[in-house]
């Protein structure tokens, strides 16, 4: 079997779509002959947004996992910022208005470069060296953010001379909050060289969709043929039968994960603020501050429901019991055109799914391709009122779930680029 190291910070129990990718992979990779070691931070010692213990459930039972201590200043981050919360990406869940905020951000993105994470690496590039010795790994993978995890993997390659796969769930310089972190033009560019030099080390860079992967491929000096596309997928298994919405009348509407003030998702409630129909919308995640006063001011209380955090178990079932899943992308100029990792257990849920972003983006192709829904642009109010009113009808047919975004089929792909990198 081909030998890998999986070096990743988000592993159980951290919660969030970024743990997803890389556990799901875990538990198909030996079938596709892959047998896999995941190096990853000692939990009581780790910075996680979001806790989910049950996903420890989901770990196989033959996978070795090995954990280390880490130094994490995030831990000083509530002290700074006047609150104990641990920033998401994006800072959705906290006020980027006080100036606890605006200087804990500073600090973040001019002296903890690439990230605040990065006290964990030289506790885990000892650990990953002596696997690689003991172990005689080929390959070694390494999953961002934290884009810090990274550079493990540029000091490996050049100290063993192995096989290196970078693998970048979100961007890095061209993340849709960047401007947020308020680098100066010295932390930028530093920054910058440190993703470059990732970019050109590694052997194999994936991109979760098209237009991230031209994103990078626009960097100078990066060999655009290293650049490959690995989406995200949904597990069927994650899936049950015989969870359907109440049949009540109204129409339960569903969102899962982030909505961070670059979102502009306010167009959207002023749209559901004009149907004609009962309607609820039961939101599952961190919603920004700024969107929860417009819902008020809207007086459109009633017909939300904040859910919070929910384990991963519950929150598929969530989606199963809606008629119809909300999907936003950040309104941006870069990443409005790429994806989201619950996109793709929106499709597999077989629940038709409403995406606001642009039609030509990955998300609209995506969903096109599946059959799963429709997307419109923000300003499109009768198209988008439309369609609600066909799927309150019931009258939008979903295609099913599609083979090509299983976990198994990109656990196989992934076996695929293992073998030829």
């Amino acid at each position: 079997m081909k030998k890998m190291l999986l070096i990743t910070y988000y592993w159980p129990p951290s919660g969030g779509a970024g743990v997803q990718r890389w556990l799901k992979m875990s538990k198909y990779l030996p079938e596709m002959g892959v047998q896999c070691t995941v190096l990853t931070v000692n939990a009581a010692e780790a910075t996680y947004p979001i806790r989910d213990e049950s996903l420890l459930a989901e770990v196989p039972e033959a996978l070795h996992v090995v954990r280390t201590k880490s130094f994490e200043p995030l831990q000083l981050y509530g002290k700074i910022a006047g609150h104990e919360k641990i920033p998401h990406g994006g800072f959705n869940n906290v006020d980027t208005n006080t100036t606890g905020s605006k200087l804990s951000r500073w600090v973040r993105g001019n002296f903890f470069i690439p990230d605040a994470r990065k006290g964990w690496n030289r506790y885990a590039l000892r650990a990953a060296r002596k696997l690689i010795a003991d172990k005689g790994i080929e390959t070694v993978v390494t999953t961002g953010p934290p884009h810090s995890t990274h550079l493990m993997g540029l000091l490996l390659k050049k100290e063993f001379g192995i096989k290196w796969i970078a693998d970048f769930r979100d961007p890095w310089t061209d993340i849709y909050y960047y401007d947020q972190l308020l680098h100066t033009a010295r932390a930028a560019k530093r920054d910058a060289a440190l993703e470059h030099s990732v970019l050109e080390g590694a052997d194999i860079v994936l991109a979760v969709c098209p237009s991230n992967a031209a994103l990078f491929r626009e960097k100078p000096g990066v060999y655009a043929d290293k650049i490959q596309v690995l989406t995200n997928g949904f597990d069927e298994s994650d899936f049950p039968k015989g969870q359907s919405p109440a049949n009540d009348g109204v129409l339960k509407i569903a969102y899962t994960g982030t909505i961070a003030p670059t979102y502009n998702a306010a167009p959207v409630f002023e749209i559901l603020a004009k149907l004609s129909i009962p309607w609820q919308l039961n939101i599952a995640g961190s919603v920004a501050p700024e969107l929860k006063q417009a819902i008020t001011q809207r007086a459109l209380g009633s017909h939300v429901n904040y859910l919070g955090y929910l384990p991963h178990g519950e929150s598929l079932s969530l989606l199963m019991r809606s008629n119809l899943l909300l999907h936003i992308l950040p309104d941006t100029d870069k990443n409005q055109m790429g994806t989201t990792g619950k996109l793709f257990e929106y499709i597999g849920s077989g629940v038709p799914v409403l995406n606001i972003g642009p039609k030509v983006g990955d998300a609209a192709i995506f969903i096109e391709e599946a059959g799963a829904g429709a997307t419109f642009g923000r300003s499109e109010t009768q198209e988008i009122l439309q369609f609600l009113n066909t799927i309150a009808a019931k009258n939008f047919q979903h295609a099913g779930r599609s083979s090509r975004f299983t976990r198994k089929a990109i656990a196989a792909q992934f076996a695929g680029l293992l073998s030829k990198a």
